[in-house]
């Protein structure tokens, strides 16, 4: 069973459920300890005081802040422990909201969210229901590990998934912002949206491997060996300065034309009934349609469209204009 992080309540309303949290990520980099080099053995860190020219040992520090050069106050757990917020072990959701209002840019740590206690399994679950029914997530504020963080939940991965986010002040002003400038050439814009248009696939995070952490086990795995290590040579890509050349060149090795991109939604077109035409009156395909939302009928015609099936349901019985 994974560790907890953080046992508390999510609170929304007058309902209170009792949670836990859990990583929900793992980094898989390699760490390397410092040796000395004369004898490979490891090297011991120590607090040193400069003033006693000695080194002290841990239970002899104190915490302080410099509020001026040279100059500290020490703070005591004490006095920590008394400016906490008054619900420190709870998550109080303020509002809820639309995900897609929050830029990534303010996504910090991710966690799982668990029950907290035996029987309270339903709770979750109504709470995580009704957000995913509503597509909504919530905001609140978490107090962890001596500080206050800014907290998101959503339902995610079958569950539900607490995300720390990043205070607004704490977002830096981009000073390289870019707008659409009229150095922009009409043929060069179409070039550049066509190439967009031919890289687009739906996302496979399995796609993605971390290449560097690879070659580096099989580094040390070689020398722990003492067999000759493998070589990767990575050829360099031609500069090309001339961006409408750059880009048709680009094009090119794309494929050149026009090809349709996979769309994620193409996987539930299995779950959609596509009308035959053939065989079904039109008010037999109508009646089979019917019950469809219109995200569901849209589907079904850029499915057709895409596939070059016979013209579009939703085109030739005009269900949407």
């Amino acid at each position: 069973m994974a560790a907890t992080i953080w046992n508390g309540r999510i609170t929304f309303g007058l309902v209170s459920v009792p949670v836990k949290l859990y990583r929900a990520v793992e980094s898989h980099d390699l760490h390397f300890n410092l040796l000395h080099e004369s004898c490979r053995n490891r090297i011991r860190l120590q607090y040193y005081c400069p003033h006693h020219e000695k080194t002290v040992e841990r239970s002899e520090l104190v915490r302080g802040f410099e509020y001026e050069k040279g100059k500290y106050v020490i703070i005591e757990e004490e006095e920590l422990e008394q400016i906490e917020p008054e619900s420190s072990t709870n998550l109080d959701i303020e509002q809820f909201i639309d995900l897609t209002e929050v830029d990534p840019i303010y996504f910090e740590k991710t966690y799982y969210v668990g029950p907290g206690d035996e029987g309270t399994e339903k709770t979750l679950s109504l709470l995580v229901t009704a957000m995913r029914n509503k597509g909504r997530a919530g905001i609140g504020k978490l107090f962890m590990r001596d500080r206050e963080y800014l907290a998101l939940v959503r339902p995610a991965m079958d569950g539900l998934v607490l995300q720390l986010l990043h205070y607004s002040d704490e977002i830096r002003e981009n000073q390289f912002t870019v707008d659409g400038g009229d150095k922009i050439k009409r043929k060069e814009l179409e070039l550049a949206e066509l190439l967009v248009e031919n890289l687009t696939e739906a996302y496979d995070p399995d796609r993605y491997k971390n290449e560097f952490i690879k070659r580096m086990e099989e580094l040390v795995e070689s020398k722990v060996e003492g067999r000759k290590l493998k070589v990767y040579r990575t050829k360099a890509k031609p500069v090309v300065t001339d961006l409408m050349k750059a880009l048709e060149q680009s094009l090119k090795q794309t494929g050149g034309a026009k090809r349709p991109a996979t769309r994620a939604r193409d996987k539930s077109i299995t779950d959609l009934p596509i009308p035959k035409y053939d065989e079904l009156s039109v008010q037999e395909v109508l009646k089979q349609l019917d019950h469809l939302s219109v995200e569901d009928l849209q589907t079904i015609r850029d499915y057709e469209q895409r596939h070059k099936k016979r013209k579009s349901v939703l085109s030739r019985l005009k269900k949407i204009a």
